[in-house]
């Protein structure tokens, strides 16, 4: 590596001192260079001052802690790397549809910042984390949720799939509903764009991953993947990828191309699963819990068409219930929570 120093032991000691000539031009990652930075550095981007503390990261984002002097309150500055044009406008288009929201259960957008390499987004700051991991658990084991706690997450969830984040930790939280990359202003506008993770893409998103010419509608997926989240919820597993975090055993050399061939076969089994198999309850809790089994089969039909809406998952027997109760405890948890935060 450049700048290795190779040592040579002996009466007289020898140093050598690894040079490139050629050095290869890196893309910076974030917006603080060196990354990450030695020590905790700030940045400042219009009104907000950006830390160095990284919130999250993925293949064209990172998310750091920001604050926003003139509220007094601290913010999320998702700063997305851009190369052409047609990204920035891809990413605006998100913005723009997310700027027009207010719900307490969509995560809000509150300005943007933009120079030649990264468009900085600041939003509303999630201390909670994201769902799945609430329901898996800080060791990824299996974590089911109580019945009242799924039943008042998916009641927001409805109301409002890995992009759910909680507003801050504890029980009974509020959710907040991120990431609108591929967000079109009506819901029922046929997509060819596939988005999301293959665990929660509904049978028609899944056969658009190999055909590019197939398009499918976005609000019947919603309502597809709202079925995974619920049956992961109550499970603690998912209904079509519970093959558990490690590829299945291999006699081999252990190289990446075998590990990267292990994948690339669970995610086949996982597609074929999702396309032409079937839910199975095959383990507790289920027996006890006939109404939400009756609303995951409802949700998760293979047919678009056929499949419940989000109207018809607020109208089932396993939400109005307890619909009273789920009312009042959002009106006193979030509703309120959201009016004391406004300025």
């Amino acid at each position: 590596m450049d700048g290795d120093v190779l040592s040579l032991p002996g009466p007289t000691r020898i140093e050598f001192t690894c040079h490139h000539i050629i050095h290869e031009s890196r893309e910076k990652l974030t917006i603080f260079d060196p990354t990450p930075p030695p020590h905790v550095a700030q940045k400042r981007l219009g009104r907000y001052i950006v830390t160095s503390q990284c919130l999250g990261t993925g293949s064209f984002a990172t998310v750091h802690l920001a604050l926003d002097p003139t509220k007094h309150r601290q913010v999320a500055c998702k700063s997305i790397r851009t190369r052409k044009d047609n990204e920035v406008d891809q990413v605006m288009k998100e913005v723009k549809i997310l700027m027009k929201l207010k719900h307490p259960n969509i995560n809000e957008i509150y300005d943007t910042e933009q120079d030649k390499k990264f468009l900085n987004i600041f939003l509303q700051l999630c201390t909670g984390g994201d769902l799945f991991t609430y329901i898996t658990g800080p060791m990824g084991a299996g974590n089911p949720l109580c019945e009242a706690e799924a039943k008042y997450v998916m009641y927001q969830l409805l109301e409002g799939p890995e992009n759910i984040l909680l507003h801050a930790p504890g029980p009974y939280p509020r959710i907040l509903i991120a990431d609108f990359g591929l967000a079109r202003p009506n819901s029922y506008q046929e997509t060819f764009n596939v988005c999301g993770t293959v665990s929660y893409l509904p049978p028609e998103g899944v056969l658009a991953l190999d055909h590019k010419h197939l398009g499918y509608i976005g609000m019947p997926a919603d309502c597809w993947s709202a079925g995974v989240i619920l049956y992961v919820m109550l499970a603690g597993c998912h209904p079509f990828d519970n093959e558990g975090d490690n590829p299945p055993h291999h006699e081999s050399t252990g190289s990446e191309e075998s590990s990267e061939t292990s994948n690339g076969s669970r995610n086949t089994r996982l597609k074929e699963r999702i396309v032409y198999g079937s839910v199975q309850f095959p383990h507790y809790p289920w027996h006890s819990l006939l109404a939400a089994r009756k609303l995951i089969l409802q949700l998760l039909v293979h047919n678009p068409s056929e499949r419940a809406t989000v109207y018809d998952a607020l109208s089932s027997n396993w939400i109005q219930s307890e619909i009273e109760d789920l009312k009042s405890l959002y009106r006193r948890r979030i509703v309120a929570e959201v009016q004391d935060s406004t300025p």
